[in-house]
């Protein structure tokens, strides 16, 4: 081989792993079992041999989520058994092209690559050719990668992988016995790079180094594509490499200062014990996982009688551990879709489990320690906001009878931009809310329309940038919606509360980023009103679950009503010792720093006073009002501005006058937005990251 030609191996010595052909599950109508862990119900009939989904706790993690369809994981690999019935759901397909019509649709260079390419035969069906010269372990290798990593799950069919509605993308650079070269790897993953993929996995090893090889994975990484690969087996003499001292690739394709390229896996048994064949390295290991035993998909063909089954076992290499780690960054990019490979790297090894008392002679070579899927996926988001992003501090919206204007203010009252939440033709103006709700570690501006619109919502990022739009109640409707933002079944994401905004009885629906709907028909107030109500969230019982609280529109005289997601009542009291009927604005924040939301209410008419209550009607700080006499709460807001674990009240006034209050309620800042002889309503809010 050339430099440039440098050979690849899937097994022999090197990425190794063996099976049991007779322990394998043969045909669909196999007795089925349902087997019960962490409250879900797992139909898979093959599932209870897979002993390595509890060990990294995926089921814990399919509770919170079970992958999307619109994470791609490339598999450069011996090709995967594209009509598999495990898989066949989950396969990529490549929207850009017409299948069968001879023409490169998408002008990428390839004709008819509907799912994928061969890059062995050069053609459009990356998929085991058994009739070739084979090694059923080669044949087989593609198809259980592709099972670890999203075999459809729950389905009462063979085994469950780790995304269950993640899509894979096959990249045949493998021929039928196991064996590929730098220049057929660099032409799959350049593929993989231009069409979409999101995780590249690579389970195989060469060894010798080759520049065209680094400067493509390089590409890939500064593109945001997370790169899993195995760390290798033991070599010829059945001795597993430390590998500081022999390098194998890619694994060890890492940048310069202290960058990391790739994510390198070595395997572990039931014991975390590091496996006898696998190898290891204090920088080129990143992480372990199960490689030993492990059940996955076979590729099948009925008239074969080498292949009759579709799923088996028990394979051993760090082949069958790696796909595990490209599955978890599945997950965990299902529910941050933004997140490039820095992100989910960071995640994944910052959750591990330590294995170091099960390997005392394999300290710091073995990475940050077992994969744990459960512990990545509940992780708390990292922020991915840019420095024009971290500037916002407020955000101010128009209220009924003007246009749907959004504006985008500094710490220092000064406008960094605005745009329109809606047609600027509508006059009605924006209800809207402020807080993360896509689980990305920075706050959404969600905006809903007001009275006289329908019940549009709009979710729009701190740049102005829209991100999803949907209608939360039937569209034909013309009452506006109202929405607040809170985590109301305690899973630590955010979801959206909306409530029709005028002449109706106000019924809450609980929905997530994209308008599913996720709870619905909960009373907040079991009366019809002719104006909306005043509608926040937070955990103010300290349940470990946000509560919805509503205030009474003007001219009601009602109280406060604590909602649970249930819809039972938790709570109401009247606010200023009796029933005012004036009408309230409300907010919800930690404003004692006792651990516990309070609850911030100011008088909408009449005057400025601003009282705070915990969720029992108990008055918590003396009254006091915002502005001077004729002056009311326009609205109001909480949020730590400052990060400083403290919280900051907003207080906005009639003519537009906005006010800092710190949680003593000492006046730290004032301006006017728009000057002081502004006299259009405003809606204003604090930013809390």
């Amino acid at each position: 081989m050339t430099a440039n030609r440098i050979q690849f191996f899937h097994f022999l010595a090197l990425i190794f792993f063996i099976f049991s052909l007779f322990s394998g599950i043969g045909t669909a109508d196999s007795a089925n079992a349902k087997f019960y862990i962490a409250g879900l119900a797992i139909s898979d009939e093959g599932f209870e041999k897979q002993w390595y989904l509890e060990t990294i706790q995926a089921s814990d993690a399919w509770e919170l989520t079970q992958g999307s369809s619109e994470v791609v994981i490339a598999v450069i690999d011996t090709g995967i058994d594209l009509n598999h019935p495990d898989l066949v759901n989950n396969i990529w397909k490549n929207k850009k092209e017409v299948a069968g019509n001879g023409i490169d649709d998408d002008n990428n260079g390839y004709i008819d690559d509907v799912n994928g390419w061969d890059f062995i035969e050069n053609d459009n069906s990356p998929q085991p050719n058994p009739q070739n010269k084979h090694s059923n372990i080669a044949v087989h290798h593609g198809t259980a990668v592709a099972g670890i990593i999203a075999a459809e799950g729950n389905n009462a069919f063979a085994g469950a992988g780790i995304a269950w509605n993640a899509k894979t993308m096959p990249l045949k650079a493998f021929d039928e016995r196991g064996e590929s070269d730098t220049v057929l790897v660099i032409a799959a993953l350049d593929y993989a790079i231009n069409n979409g993929a999101d995780i590249v996995n690579m389970s195989f090893v060469g060894l010798a180094y080759t520049k065209s090889l680094e400067e493509k994975i390089k590409a890939a990484y500064e593109k945001g594509i997370l790169l899993v690969a195995a760390a290798g087996n033991e070599n010829g003499a059945k001795q597993a490499n430390d590998l500081e001292k022999t390098k194998s690739y890619p694994v060890c394709h890492d940048g310069p200062n202290g960058e990391n390229w790739i994510l390198g896996v070595a395997a572990v048994n039931k014991e975390d014990e590091k496996t006898e064949f696998s190898n290891y390295g204090k920088d080129c290991v990143d992480i372990a996982s199960p490689g030993a035993g492990i059940y996955s998909a076979f590729f099948q063909d009925s008239s074969n009688e080498e292949f009759k089954k579709y799923f088996g076992g028990g394979f051993n290499g760090t082949s069958v551990a790696a796909p595990q780690v490209a599955g978890a960054a599945a997950l965990i990019k299902a529910l941050h879709p933004n997140y490039t490979a820095k992100e989910l790297m960071q995640v994944i090894l910052s959750s591990t489990d330590n294995i170091d008392g099960a390997n005392p002679y394999y300290l710091g070579k073995l990475g940050k320690g077992r994969l744990n899927i459960y512990k990545a996926v509940k992780a708390v988001a990292i922020s991915t906001e840019t420095a024009e992003d971290a500037k916002v501090k407020y955000v101010l919206s128009a209220k009924a009878g003007d246009e749907p204007k959004i504006w985008l203010f500094d710490s220092k009252g000064s406008e960094l931009a605005n745009f329109y939440a809606f047609s600027p033709g509508f006059k009605g103006g924006a209800n809207v809310a402020v807080g993360d709700i896509d689980n990305d570690g920075m706050a959404e501006i969600v905006a809903g329309a007001g009275l006289g619109g329908g019940p549009h919502i709009r979710v729009f990022d701190l740049s102005g940038k829209l991100k999803y739009q949907f209608f939360a109640f039937d569209k034909a409707r013309r009452n506006g919606v109202i929405t607040a933002i809170g985590d109301t079944d305690g899973d630590g994401q955010n979801e959206i509360i909306a409530v029709e905004a005028g002449r109706v009885k106000p019924i809450a629906r609980i929905l997530d980023k994209n308008g599913k709907i996720l709870k619905d028909n909960i009373i907040i107030f079991d009366k019809y009103f002719q104006n909306g109500v005043s509608l926040s969230a937070g955990d103010v019982n300290n349940d470990g679950k946000d509560e919805i609280i509503a205030g009474a529109p003007p001219g009601t005289g009602d109280a406060i009503r604590i909602i649970n997601r249930s819809g039972s009542l938790v709570s109401s009291f009247s606010p200023f010792k009796s029933k005012f009927y004036g009408g309230i604005n409300i907010a919800v924040g930690d404003l004692n720093n006792d651990g516990w939301s309070d609850i911030a209410v100011g008088k909408a008419r009449s005057n400025s006073t601003m009282e705070i209550y915990d969720y029992t009607g108990r008055l918590l700080s003396p009254g006091f009002r915002a502005y001077e006499k004729n002056k009311y709460i326009s609205g109001l807001s909480t949020g730590d501005l400052n990060k400083d674990k403290n919280y900051e009240i907003l207080t906005i006034a009639g003519n537009g006058e906005i006010k800092i209050w710190d949680d003593n309620f000492n006046l730290k800042i004032s301006f006017y937005p728009f000057g002081k002889t502004f006299a259009k309503g405003l809606n204003a809010f604090i930013v809390t990251r």
